[in-house]
């Protein structure tokens, strides 16, 4: 939005005293009537309407003060054991003058409270405290849609899918495409899941210093229990001079107050679709320095003001009247306020009555917050409420391009102010606007910029179409009755006697020189010490004969039955009453010994379904709440150069983000919550896995890690590492295995080739030596027979080949025997080392065969998640 025009207005960044107005009739400030939005900017900052808009939610919010403090404020002293008379003694609408007078009585001093509400209470808030407290912030404009699209193409084109190309091919040379694509996508999936923007990094840091930075945690457990007390909680952003800008407080619900329509269960707006309340504010007493401390803007002017104003608290500060004054005579002269004395009478009783005990003597010594003329306390109004701006369509042309622009201008534009203007279309749209008044008559109102919405974030829990009732109220009839049983068993134990002894008094013996009374306690004592007791039925002692023999009777006067009566009554009461806000036995620890353990764990399950939707209720003003945190952080922050956020998490690490002031005012950051309650369910079932990660390959580093973890999604991202070390693990071993087993096979086969090597070996030269053996033989006979070398021409054997010739030919056979010998043996060593060769060879290929298959059970795996 642009302005065109020179005139500016000038806020009231002051405080501003305003005991009477100029307007002839007071049109707000006492009447139900919401005052007029539909003004402009400078209407607004007039004295009157200023004085009219304030007045009039200040009755609001005494108005609902006293409907707060008359009914759910009530439950506070309850769980803390401050009873009174009504909770006891019905309240008839009408009374008689005795009533009247004993409305006021306390209650008589053995009457106590045995509370069965704060067990209840505790066990929930115990609960939330150990339910992880998860959420993340999502960037939803389209400079960041356009960056995360941007990552990923890159991720998936460059470097990523190069380096998993590479890993998978250098496992797998022959995998193929498809196989290369899937595998890839496992590899970079945690990545592109894992991507944030600037904008996003920046709001998750600021998110989680802040939680540490308000404390969080502590201000969540206490509005969660007005929750439970009062069905009610509620949170306030409020600007402060802090380093980060803003504080944030949890409001006491009996001091809040807000203006919706039927059926709107919050009372902010955080979404933008229309489900929160249009005003909303806080009543609270401060002390003079508090206040100059909350309102930096406040002057020495308006401080000597309030100081001067406690010297005449009380009185009506109407319009002067015209005595004394220098006015024009006539009719027109008579121009102040006629103020009902009534109304302002009782406004300033309950501003009187706003304190939280009812010490009279520590009010008048102003040790409490009670409003008087002692120690500078003022009651102090806060209200935020949509108004509305008056804002302009211009459209017009160009001078420069020539092209029609159409622009927002604000009501300062004159129409015709540019000279190219084609139109001008005038019309409203909401804007927040904050407003405080100090004591009587000091007033400030503004435009609110820190949010877009009202700063107050709370819920009023299930009010549809009735009273929001919290779980106290719930609960309050079993306290009851359970207080009347267990006070009337205090009272009958009061009365206890149990067994006595009748005994006629004649029978006791007398004592010399005492008188009756000494009778008994000397017969009594001796009872005691001696254990017997003695009679004396003498005419002498009793004056008379006893015709009773019986020294003593028993008679009971115990009271077992009624305190039994009243405690089993008791019991029944705070079972019934734990039922029926869902809190079981078994949820409480109390387990029998004869449940088993499915009944247990059934039991559980179902009062942790009944109780979930006061968690789930929380956790949405929780979202709420972190949502306008960061909002609040983004408008801030925005406005410097750059953000610096520096700060040291839960763990203890120190953590640093730095981001220019512009990357990150216009982007749309949107809180998330994951933590749902299945998750929570999971988490704690997983976080109960310490020793089966240790017994399945897990170290304690892994364990550790598990516990330092707040999200299903990083426990998830451990144990898959931890899956990957003990497969990655079990695959070394098995490769172990299969390398010890298979180098078992080849020595195997390596002595079973030696053997049957060196048994072909033994067999060839047993062969070879039996021809040398027949060769010799022959050449023996042949030389027995003719005397070898005599005549060389003999041929004794008559076969017509001389024997020296026949000699010769031995010799060329057992030299030609020797040479198919030796070939022999060359071809069998020959063919054992081809056979080793192949056997290498073999085992290459099935090393090969395996690794594919690895790989192809992969890519179906894959596929099959898909």
């Amino acid at each position: 939005m642009v302005s065109l025009a020179n005139e500016e207005i000038n806020y009231l960044n002051d405080m501003a005293i305003i005991r009477y107005t100029k307007d002839s009739n007071i049109k707000y400030a006492y009447l139900n009537i919401f005052p007029d939005q539909f003004k402009t900017e400078k209407d607004k900052m007039q004295d009157g309407y200023v004085k009219n808009t304030m007045d009039y939610f200040a009755n609001r919010a005494y108005a609902e003060y006293i409907k707060n403090r008359d009914t759910f404020a009530k439950n506070y002293d309850l769980v803390k054991g401050i009873l009174r008379r009504e909770d006891f003694y019905e309240d008839d609408n009408v009374k008689s003058f005795a009533d009247m007078l004993q409305a006021d009585l306390a209650l008589p001093t053995y009457v106590k409270h045995y509370s069965i509400l704060t067990t209840p209470i505790n066990e929930l808030v115990g609960e939330l405290t150990k339910r992880p407290d998860t959420y993340k912030v999502k960037a939803f404009d389209d400079d960041s849609k356009n960056e995360e699209l941007a990552f990923k193409t890159e991720l998936m084109q460059t470097f990523i899918m190069e380096k998993a190309k590479q890993i998978i091919l250098s496992n797998n040379p022959e995998a193929t495409e498809e196989q290369i694509k899937e595998l890839t996508m496992e590899e970079i999936e945690d990545d592109l899941i894992d991507y944030t923007s600037q904008a996003e990094k920046w709001a998750n840091h600021v998110l989680t210093a802040l939680k540490a930075e308000f404390n969080l945690k502590e201000l969540s457990e206490e509005a969660y229990r007005d929750l439970l007390i009062a069905a009610r909680e509620f949170y306030h952003i409020y600007e402060d001079n802090s380093a980060t800008g803003f504080n944030v407080e949890v409001l006491n619900p009996k001091l809040t107050w807000f203006l919706t329509t039927p059926d709107m269960k919050y009372t902010t707006d955080v979404t933008g679709r229309n489900t929160g309340a249009y005003a909303s504010g806080k009543v609270e007493v401060m002390e003079i320095s508090e206040i100059i401390e909350s309102c930096p803007e406040l002057s020495k002017k308006e401080i000597d003001h309030l100081r001067r104003g406690l010297e005449d608290y009380g009185l009506i500060n109407a319009r002067e009247g015209v005595i004394g004054r220098n006015v024009s005579p006539g009719i027109q002269s008579i121009n102040y306020d006629t103020y009902d004395p009534l109304v302002l009478q009782t406004r300033m009783i309950i501003e009187s009555e706003m304190k939280e005990n009812n010490d009279e003597l520590r009010d008048f010594l102003g040790l409490t917050s009670n409003v008087s003329s002692f120690g500078y306390k003022f009651v102090v109004i806060t209200a935020y409420w949509m108004s509305k701006k008056k804002v302009g369509e211009l459209t017009y042309i160009d001078l420069e391009t020539g092209e029609m622009i159409t622009t927002l201008v604000d009501e300062n534009y004159k129409a015709g102010a540019h000279p190219k203007e084609i139109s001008l279309t005038w019309g409203w749209i909401n804007q927040v606007w904050q407003g405080r008044k100090i004591g009587p008559d000091i007033y400030h109102m503004k435009p609110y910029k820190l949010l877009p919405y009202l700063p107050i974030i709370g819920t009023v829990h299930e009010q549809k179409n009735t009273e929001a009732r919290s779980l106290v109220d719930l609960m309050k009839p079993f306290q009851v009755i359970y207080n009347v049983s267990v006070n009337q068993m205090f009272e009958l134990l009061r009365k206890e006697i149990g067994n006595i002894a009748s005994v006629n008094i004649r029978r006791v013996p007398r004592v010399k020189d005492g008188d009756g009374q000494d009778d008994i306690d000397i017969w009594e004592m001796e009872a005691r010490e001696r254990g017997i007791m003695f009679d004396d039925d003498s005419p002498e002692n009793t004056k008379s004969p006893v015709s009773n023999q019986s020294v003593a009777r028993n008679i009971d006067l115990t009271r077992s039955s009624e305190i039994q009566t009243r405690y089993n009554l008791a019991v029944q009461m705070k079972n019934e009453c734990w039922e029926l806000i869902g809190m079981s036995k078994q949820r409480m620890g109390s387990v029998s010994a004869s449940e088993t353990a499915t009944g247990t764990n059934t039991a559980i399950q179902q009062s942790y379904s009944q109780t979930e939707p006061l968690f789930v209720a929380h956790e949405y003003v929780m979202g709420q709440l972190y949502q306008a945190m960061v909002d609040a952080a983004q408008y801030i922050e925005a406005s410097k150069p750059e953000s610096t956020i520096s700060y040291i998490t839960s763990e203890g690490q120190s953590a640093f983000i730095s981001v220019q002031g512009a990357d990150i005012g216009l982007r749309d950051l949107k809180v998330f919550l994951t933590n749902r309650p299945e998750d929570t369910k999971m988490f704690n079932e997983i976080r109960q896995l310490s020793q089966a990660i240790i017994q399945n390959g897990g170290s304690l580093y892994d364990v550790i890690e598990m516990y330092s973890t707040m999200s299903v999604r990083d426990l998830k991202r451990s144990f898959k590492k931890v899956r990957d070390r003990v497969m990655k693990q079990q695959e070394q071993a098995q490769q172990l295995e299969q390398q010890k087993v298979q180098q078992q096979q080849e020595q195997f086969l390596a002595q079973q080739q030696r053997e049957e090597q060196q048994a072909m070996i033994e067999m060839e030269n047993e062969n070879h030596q039996n021809e040398l053996d027949r060769l010799n033989k022959k050449e023996l006979a042949i030389i027995t027979a003719t005397g070898y070398g005599q005549v060389q021409t003999a041929d004794n054997n008559d076969n017509g080949v001389q024997d020296v010739l026949e000699v010769e030919k031995i010799n060329a056979e057992r030299s030609k025997l020797e040479k198919e010998h030796q070939v022999k043996l060359t071809d069998i060593k020959a063919k054992f080392t081809l056979g080793m060769e192949k056997l290498k060879v073999d085992k290459a290929n099935q090393a090969n065969d395996l690794a594919i298959a690895k790989e192809n059970a992969k890519g179906r795996n894959q596929s099959s998640k898909k």
